[in-house]
Parts: C-alpha cells; structure tokens; sequence
C-alpha cells in the first residue's frame, strides 16, 4: 500500500509531500483587470514588453509568462525564464518564485538546484508563499541546501499560515510522518481535512490514507476509496497507485483484477515506479491479463529507471532477470506489495 506523501517525497504507502511547483495565481491574471477589455495577444505582448523595458517589473513577469505558458506567442522557457529572473532582480516576488520553479525543472536554464532554493528564498523572506512550501521541500530533499527537516517544517507552517494550499498540506504530511515534528496524526488529518476542501487534491489523497490506515481517525475503507478515487481523476499519481492496490485487493469495493491493471497502467503512465512493477509482473506471469515478455521488460526496466531505490527495486531485479532469460514458462503468482512506505 502507498503512503502518505510531502508534495516531493510521493511514494506509494502513505502521506506524502507535494511536487513543488509554481505560484497559483499568475502574475498576468493578478494585473489584468477583468472589467477592462482585453488587446489582442500580439499587442499585449508588445505592450508588456514596452512596459518592461521600461522597468515594470510585473510587466517583465506577465511576458515571462506569456512565453512560459505559449499565451498568443510560441511557447519557450528559454525567453520567459530570463524575464522570471529579470523581473525579481526588479522587486517582483512572483518572478521570483517563477525564476526558482525554473531551475528546479531546468526551464530554459541549466538545472540549477542551488538556484532554485536560492530564488525560493528571496521569495519567501518577500512574502511569497508558494516559494516557501517549495524552499521546504529543498530542506526536506537536500536539494540546493543541507538537509533539514525542522527548517521545512516552520517554511511549511509559515506558507500555510500565509495561507497557501500545498504549504498546510505538506505541514500536515510532516506531521503524520513525524520529519522535524512529533507525529500527531490527529493534527494532520485537521490540516488534510481543511485543504482538501479547499481543492488540494493531494491532500485529498493524504487524507485517504489515514482512512485507509486508521491513522488519527477510525478506518474506514469506503472513505479511503473515495477520496483516492477523487485524486485518481485529478491524476495524482499516488492516488492511482492506491486505488489500484485497494481494488486488486477487495477493500472497500468488490475484488476487480482487469480495473487494477487499468490503473496501475494509468499510475505508471505518470511515472509511479510501484505501480509498474505490479503491472510488469501481471504481464509476465499472465495473471489478469495476455502473457507478454517483452511489454514485461519494459516495464520492469521503467519501474528501476522511475526510483532505483523503490521498495520492489530488489524483486523487480530479479523478475527483470528471469523475463530476459525466457521466451515461456508456466505463469507464477504476481506478487503485489502489500506495504508501500514513503521515502525517508
């Protein structure tokens, strides 16, 4: 089973820690004025660019982002990032915050974690929340900084109580797994509860797992179910992964093998190394589905590219030895994990 996950250290068992990513609102939704009609994309282009040559620093932010998101001119990391970082070195905390999702995924720059952490900070000490979730997740990740899980933990407090969604579900997923405070799942089920509501679909996932658990709350499968089948459609890997396992396993539903295969297939596409271990293992045993090696090599090479270190990596080795080494054989009974922690 998947846990809990802090947006960056999703793994398939239990809470876990969000992705990092960028601030929710965009620089050219918070300038745009909805009451105003709106130019066409060429001259608002054009105008921005003006505007930023001039020293406007939301402006140089607002055309980071038209580039970025490919808004009425193609698409290219390699001019909006430049902007991003112009427009910080200008005052604007969101050109910062974008500057620093930049190089933490190389957008139009060298991958740069130490860049990255250092942009999220600047953000940060500017009142920028999301960048204090995702300079969290670097202290939890030894990304660009030491390792430091206390450090994380207050980022996440401050940029939940700054009110930002991923920043209270990362506080909660400290909580439940204890990094840099004293578990207290009660505590991170309040924090769970809260932002799922709020539309934080992995929180939502978080929150099924201590259903599925009994972690800070009485189990309850059919409550489990549920809100991984919520994040499952907003695809959250994880969510996906777990619903698998709970499907192929009979728990809050009637026993499904081929609805399983169908999401560990769906969780593996988004990149859940457990998820396509279980799924290479159902093609090359035949259990559920037509015997096929060589689609079972590709995925049991794919499950030791996605995470080395995944708790299947070892049976993965060695189910990837035995399908290289045969053409046919009598299937075997497919091992499914039973326990899928989170990273450490």
């Amino acid at each position: 089973m998947m846990a809990i996950c802090l947006a960056s250290l999703a793994a398939l068992a239990g809470p876990a820690l969000a992705e990092p990513g960028p601030p929710v609102e965009t620089a050219r939704a918070q300038a745009v004025d909805p009451e105003e009609p709106q130019p066409d994309a060429p001259d608002d282009r054009a105008a921005a660019a003006a505007d930023c040559d001039a020293g406007d620093a939301e402006a140089c932010t607002r055309l980071g982002y038209m580039h970025h998101e490919g808004d009425g001119v193609p698409r290219e990391d390699a001019l909006a990032t430049p902007l991003f970082a112009r427009a910080c070195g200008m005052g604007d905390m969101t050109g910062c915050a974008m500057a620093g999702y930049a190089y933490s995924r190389g957008n139009g720059v060298a991958l740069s974690h130490e860049r990255a952490a250092s942009y999220y900070a600047f953000a940060c000490h500017g009142g920028e929340a999301t960048s204090c979730s995702n300079l969290g997740l670097a202290y939890i990740g030894g990304e660009g900084v030491q390792k430091d899980p206390e450090r994380a933990f207050e980022l996440f407090r401050q940029a939940c109580d700054m009110g930002d969604n991923a920043g209270c579900a990362n506080l909660g997923a400290s909580y439940s797994l204890g990094k840099g405070v004293t578990s207290d799942q009660r505590r991170a089920a309040r924090l769970f509860r809260r932002t799922c509501k709020a539309g934080d679909e992995h929180a939502c996932y978080n929150l099924g797992v201590l259903h599925r658990d009994g972690l800070g709350m009485p189990r309850d499968y059919k409550q489990a179910l549920a809100l991984f089948e919520q994040s499952c459609r907003a695809d959250d890997k994880s969510a996906c992964g777990n619903l698998a396992l709970m499907v192929n396993d009979g728990r809050g539903t009637r026993r499904d093998r081929r609805r399983a295969l169908e999401l560990f297939d769906k969780a593996c596409a988004m990149g859940e190394p457990e998820s396509c271990f279980s799924l290479g293992r159902a093609y090359q045993t035949g259990n559920g589905i037509e015997r096929d090696l060589a689609r079972a090599v590709d995925l049991l090479e794919r499950t030791l590219e996605l995470d080395p270190d995944t708790e299947s990596a070892a049976e993965a080795r060695k189910a990837l030895d035995a399908a290289r080494g045969t053409d046919s054989g009598a299937p075997v009974e497919v091992v499914v994990p039973k326990s899928r922690k989170s990273a450490e």
